[in-house]
């Protein structure tokens, strides 16, 4: 079944016969913040692959896309199951943690150097470094060089405004992105409202 099948229908429109409403809900969002360790942010979706028989073997038929609800994963499920040719449905855990680390300009890479990206966890993969600034308008996530770059442009404004030329008074962040997957099965799922 395509994914666009498991969008809601807009309000004006009704769905038609045979396919169910799904209802977004918002995704499911993990904090841990610990004394003396680096903010951690995590968000936690979920894949649904479907299995057939084909003679005496099991043939991978397709993984749904990132699903960020349980609610939504349930559907998935019991809409797989209803076909006949569907031998096994297996579920996929997918846990992005953001770890945030407040850091000072020279604990940055060298200029024109890549950031270092530290090896991977445990049953984990590390997705990325970046940094970013606090309350930098359109700064996003940057590599060293950026950071440099805005922090350069920073100090340019308050010299012209007759300030300081020293180190700009906004906190410069590390966030490293490490992605986790494991299997995982209905039961394991989170509860919500719907389940009542």
């Amino acid at each position: 079944m395509p994914a666009a099948a498991l969008a809601p229908y807009p309000p004006t429109t009704a769905a038609p016969r045979g396919v169910r409403r799904c209802s977004p809900i918002d995704r499911l969002n993990i904090s841990r913040e610990s004394e003396g360790l680096p903010a951690v942010d995590g968000q936690v979706t979920w894949s649904v692959s479907v299995y057939r028989k084909s003679g005496d073997d099991e043939v991978h038929e397709y993984t749904s896309h990132r699903l960020t609800s349980p609610d939504l994963v349930r559907e998935h499920v019991n809409l797989a199951l209803e076909r006949p040719w569907v031998a096994r449905v297996a579920l996929t855990e997918h846990v992005r943690e953001v770890t945030r680390r407040v850091i000072t300009e020279f604990d940055l890479p060298g200029e024109g150097w890549p950031s270092p990206v530290p090896p991977d966890p445990p049953h984990g993969r590390t997705a990325a470094r970046f940094y970013e600034i606090e309350g930098c308008q359109g700064g996003g996530l940057l590599s060293a060089d950026d950071v440099r770059w805005h922090l350069e442009r920073l100090r340019g404004g308050a010299e012209r405004q007759g300030g300081a030329a020293g180190p700009v008074g906004m906190a410069l962040r590390e966030l490293t992105v490490v992605d986790y997957s494991r299997p995982t099965t209905e039961d394991r799922l989170p509860r919500t409202p719907r389940d009542s």
